[in-house]
């Protein structure tokens, strides 16, 4: 279950604004996340519900697409069929995890933390209907944890305006640093995610080293990217945001050594090229055409800038050739 509902925030909160200033990140949820967590990502669904440019161009996708919900009411009705939650009433959600390893073996350490407007009986009686299994609950520190014995998830109330759901261990976690038992997340991961200020969407993650060599070990042998690059990027962080008109898009990755951060900037640069020649689709020809790239000491940064229309055109094309 909670890898369903992770799965269906995040493609909500990407594709469409009803189903998923530059200040610092510190959010009532933010202040929650346990100091375990080195990947962190923040969605401020409020403004993205809110959002009628991108709300127009769903509509707009959906009409060539009969799959799909035809509406964002839609498109939140069905989400609340198939999880029992609503995210009509959350205002903003955190998502947190600890990632140690690219392997499926590794105890997953791994939770949302969402602000709102919640109904603790209706929304655990909603959620139980829909998943067709029965909570079991306890007590943890003087609050009421639900536990879903088949999809192996816990949920807490934290408030009758917060809420934490995730596996056990991240939702203990997060209720002992509610208690103050606990320290909350700080330093490298936190600093990232405050590079994007208030972003729509930002996250960020510290990458340990032994999941840097994973990843160099499962990039094709054919590809041109410096494995020796990806093995000094020890920090990443993305965010998603409406400026203008025009939705932004921004990468950065910190690199332990400031040549390597040159080194996969001249070697993206090319590879962006090369795609942009061979493309044969118009819309990835405008995105491609419109990224900038730059270095700046170790970091790199990555940006774009694209209209909503075009964001869900890319999708569309995306999924048509999946």
């Amino acid at each position: 279950m909670l890898k369903k509902l992770l799965a269906c925030c995040l493609v909500l909160v990407l594709t469409l604004p009803g189903m998923l200033s530059c200040s610092g990140v510190k959010t009532s949820e933010i202040k929650f996340v346990p100091a375990a967590a080195n990947t962190i990502m923040q969605i401020q669904v409020g403004k993205i519900l809110s959002n009628s440019a991108i709300q127009i161009a769903y509509d707009e996708l959906a009409k060539t697409k009969p799959a799909w919900p035809q509406t964002v009411n839609d498109a939140l009705n069905q989400l609340v069929q198939k999880t029992g939650v609503d995210l009509a009433t959350i205002s903003s959600v955190v998502i947190f995890a600890n990632i140690e390893s690219t392997g499926q073996t590794q105890e997953s350490y791994a939770g949302i933390i969402a602000s709102g407007k919640f109904k603790e009986p209706e929304l655990i009686a909603k959620i139980q209907q829909q998943t067709k299994q029965d909570f079991t609950t306890s007590d943890y520190k003087g609050l009421t944890v639900y536990s879903a014995p088949k999809d192996q998830y816990e949920i807490v109330f934290l408030s009758q305006s917060q809420l934490a759901l995730g596996t056990a261990k991240a939702v203990q976690d997060v209720v002992d640093v509610s208690k103050g038992n606990q320290p909350t997340a700080s330093g490298t991961v936190i600093d990232a995610l405050n590079r994007f200020g208030s972003a729509l969407i930002a996250g960020a993650s510290v990458l340990p080293e032994n999941l840097r060599n994973q990843l160099v070990g499962k990039v094709p042998q054919q590809t041109t990217l410096s494995m020796k690059s990806l093995q000094d990027m020890d920090i990443i962080g993305f965010a998603i945001d409406q400026p203008s008109l025009n939705l932004s898009f921004r990468i950065d990755a910190h690199f332990t050594v400031a040549a390597s951060a040159k080194d996969a900037q001249d070697t993206i640069s090319g590879l962006i090229s090369v795609a942009k020649g061979t493309s044969q689709d118009a819309n990835v020809k405008t995105a491609l055409g419109n990224i900038q790239i730059s270095t700046n000491n170790s970091w790199l940064s990555i940006r774009d800038l694209i209209s909503p229309t075009d964001v869900m055109n890319l999708v569309s094309t995306t999924h048509t050739q999946q």
